[in-house]
């Protein structure tokens, strides 16, 4: 058997081959290399970011729980969250910040409410207190006035004394009454400090006031 002889190959063309394989394999392991380290860095930037909003949902709740016992509302209930349609884990992430503020916001919103009563929370508690007992005791001389409107004394063109204690005792009293009864009910705010009922005013406006309108009635009748 005659061995044949073998050719070699050519050592240029063989190292020019090996070191652009080379090349190409040192730029995968690049760009492998770099496309893993960015996406270990957006693994780490969501899961702390859903660290925070996870963080941010538990002070909320909090919050609220501790908003519905100082306005003495029932507990609120909030579930589970459930898995939503949304792909894309940071578009996820941007809904669930913007729905964290506005759950911020409409807390913030109900907390101011509930420091003002719901009775014309625009003015002050004195005004506000002023303006309930004046109602009741423009209706408290109203009453009175149309008492002796249908007095058969009054017909007579006698003063009926049987109803001056009424005028000048029981309406004022009815009347100064009522607004307090008002005022405790809407006058006041749920949450905070600042609530009065401004008895000594109420006292003035019924109390004084009522029988002053009276006698101003009884001398412009008898005048």
């Amino acid at each position: 058997m005659t061995d044949q002889p073998v050719t070699p190959m050519p050592r240029d063309g063989g190292w020019a081959a090996y070191t652009d394989h080379s090349r190409r394999l040192s730029a995968l392991l690049h760009d492998e290399r770099v496309r893993a380290e960015h996406q270990g860095a957006t693994s780490r930037n969501g899961q702390a970011a859903v660290d925070q909003i996870t963080y941010r949902l538990g002070a909320q709740r909090q919050h609220l729980q501790q908003l519905a016992v100082s306005m003495r509302l029932p507990e609120p209930h909030i579930g589970g969250i459930a898995p939503g349609p949304i792909p894309d884990p940071a578009e996820a992430l941007r809904r669930a910040a913007a729905a964290a503020d506005a759950a911020d916001a409409a807390a913030e919103n109900a907390h101011r409410r509930a420091a003002q009563p719901p009775l014309l929370p625009g003015l002050t508690p004195l005004a506000r207190n002023a303006l309930v007992y004046a109602a009741a005791a423009m209706l408290g001389t109203f009453a009175s006035l149309l008492m002796f409107a249908v007095s058969p004394d009054t017909d007579l063109d006698r003063i009926p004394w049987q109803l001056v204690p009424w005028s000048l005792c029981g309406l004022p009293a009815l009347a100064f009454f009522a607004g307090y009864l008002t005022i405790s009910l809407v006058g006041q705010p749920r949450i905070g400090s600042g609530g009065t009922r401004s008895a000594r005013a109420g006292g003035v406006i019924c109390f004084v006031g009522m029988p002053i309108l009276w006698f101003i009635f009884i001398a412009s009748t008898r005048g």
